[in-house]
């Protein structure tokens, strides 16, 4: 979708999602099959994350991703475009698990909006 005035873009974004993303930056692995792609956790919410990989990902479907501190978590890959990847997962994280882990992953929690 283009968007002549990038402000209109965020408002739109921002009002779509279901829950608040918080910008954190940690190492991430994601298994699809037997393959593992090493990455970087961008942003992350209850139901999902933004990921940068090192190598890129050419197909969508069932992946685990695995993040310091916390279980595999299974979860979809829903698009991905050359180094960067969307996933939602397969059970939401709650509320006090998410912001919990955040705390340990960083001195500072960045809410996107």
């Amino acid at each position: 979708m283009y968007h002549s005035n990038p402000q209109s873009w965020i408002a739109e974004e921002a009002s779509r999602r279901e829950f608040a993303r918080l910008r954190i930056d940690c190492r991430a692995r994601i298994r699809i099959g037997n393959r593992q792609y090493a990455g970087y956790l961008h942003n992350i919410s209850q139901g999902g994350a933004k990921l940068r990989t090192i190598s890129p990902i050419h197909r969508v479907g069932a992946v685990i991703l695995r993040l310091p501190d916390l279980p595999p978590l299974h979860c979809d890959l829903r698009w991905t475009d050359s180094y960067n990847a969307g996933v939602m997962f397969g059970t939401k994280l709650s509320e006090d698990v998410l912001l919990r882990w955040a705390e340990t992953r960083t001195a500072f929690i960045d809410p996107i909006r």
